[in-house]
């Protein structure tokens, strides 16, 4: 289908964020949930949205833990939304947000939804941090070990130097360098 009379037309109603801060300043104890779920709350204020069912909330984070597997839903449940809201992630290196608000903007248009959120969050503050193989298996001997004298003979081979070296991908590419213009 061709853009024509089926297709509606978007606009952007308005927004929020939560301000900048330097790494490991105001937000060196706090996640992206804890972030996003501020940023959606205080959108919800500005907009008198308390308790309304959005068409969806799309939004993510690039650097993400593993237990932000589903950030986006978890934000909206923990926000002043209703809970039906449908929600969900998405991850494009320097263009969640951007990427986000198209993404709604063309199911807009196209009618899938009247209304939606978008948005990207993300902190250095709490970076992920991934360990090698050898230091992962490690950490699983530890968290299987029954007695904290196990527990501790299993502690002392981390600290091993080789274990702090972590993975890199076959492609030589460690995250986005390459990607995002390190040559």
């Amino acid at each position: 289908m061709l853009a024509g009379d089926n297709v509606r037309k978007v606009a952007i109603v308005g927004g929020n964020r939560i301000p900048f801060a330097r790494s490991n300043t105001a937000y060196f104890e706090v996640d992206n949930q804890e972030m996003l779920t501020a940023a959606l709350n205080g959108l919800v204020d500005r907009f008198k949205l308390h308790g309304e069912r959005m068409g969806e909330v799309a939004a993510g984070a690039v650097m993400k833990h593993a237990k932000d597997f589903n950030l986006v839903r978890e934000c909206v449940l923990g926000s002043k939304l209703a809970p039906e809201t449908p929600a969900y992630d998405l991850q494009q290196a320097c263009g969640t947000g951007l990427e986000a608000a198209i993404l709604v903007a063309n199911k807009i248009a196209l009618g899938q939804v009247d209304c939606a959120v978008a948005g990207g969050v993300d902190t250095t503050s709490d970076a992920p941090l991934g360990v090698n193989e050898q230091a992962r298996k490690v950490f699983m001997e530890i968290n299987r070990a029954k007695s904290n004298g196990d527990k501790l003979k299993q502690a002392v081979k981390l600290l091993n130097p080789k274990l702090m070296i972590p993975d890199i991908p076959k492609n030589g590419e460690p995250r986005t360098g390459l990607s995002m213009g390190e040559h």
